[in-house]
């Protein structure tokens, strides 16, 4: 396949991926975005896009020069990556804020500089396979996973939509084998899946707990000091709203 070429007008620059590449075939670590333009009004101000939540989806597509990756398939860190690029160079690195004192319930305006934002370290080490190493303490047990991608993650959302049948949906279970790929070097579905299905719950969550902490990305969480001295947790948004200075919206209000 010949390959793709970009419009040499068309001005870019060349983003880091926060996910390193370990979600895709070809394991690409950045991508060409190019600047947003007037042109890109037209998506932005889009009331049947904003109506069905497409805006953030048909601005990635207008924007990613490369064609490598699908951009369906972008990981979720990935395209936060993306939109704070545009973000950062169309409006300013400022993000203001409106939250409430959790000592005195009063409301209080902060700005967070989004120029700061780090990629996490990560640290672990893929095997032949593209797989990780992990150990389960009580059940004493090593095993190899993978990190899910963009459609495995909406294939266990449409299970909790999709789930019709008495009980509650399996979407731990389900989560758990999506992800691991070996139990003690046994590949074997059903073996995997029986091996699942009797694991101490203090195992799973500290799995959980591991590809959490271990799951490349962007350090989002924003630790905010209110008027009163109280210490305040939050998180940036990636919705529309993110791009609220072009709708002359400049803060959010988070409560």
């Amino acid at each position: 396949m010949d390959e793709y070429k970009i419009d040499p007008t068309i001005q870019y620059d060349v983003v880091p991926l926060p996910s390193n590449g370990i979600y895709y075939p070809n394991k690409k670590k950045s991508l060409k975005v190019a600047y947003l333009t007037a042109l890109d009004e037209n998506i932005l101000a889009s009331p049947n896009l904003m109506n069905n939540n497409n805006v953030i989806d048909e601005l990635l597509k207008a924007k990613v020069l490369d064609r490598e990756i699908p951009i369906d398939d972008l990981v979720e860190e990935d395209r936060q990556a993306i939109l704070i690029f545009l973000r950062n160079t169309s409006f300013g690195t400022e993000y203001f804020l409106i939250l409430t004192d959790p000592k005195t319930s009063k409301e209080f305006e902060t700005t967070i500089d989004l120029s700061v934002l780090k990629v996490k370290d990560f640290t672990l080490k893929e095997d032949s396979n593209g797989e990780y190493s992990y150990h389960f303490q009580k059940s004493k047990i090593d095993i190899t996973f993978k990190f899910l991608n963009r459609k495995e993650e909406q294939d266990i959302t449409n299970t909790i939509d999709n789930w019709n049948s008495i009980g509650v949906a399996p979407v731990a279970t389900k989560r758990l084998e999506m992800m691991i790929k070996s139990v003690k070097g046994n590949k074997d579905p059903m073996n995997l899946r029986n091996f699942i299905s009797r694991l101490p719950i203090t195992d799973s969550q500290d799995f959980r707990k591991f590809v959490k902490e271990n799951k490349p990305g962007l350090d989002l969480s924003l630790n905010i000091k209110a008027p009163s001295g109280e210490m305040i947790q939050s998180q940036i948004g990636f919705g529309v709203e993110f791009f609220r200075p072009f709708y002359g919206l400049q803060k959010d209000t988070i409560s």
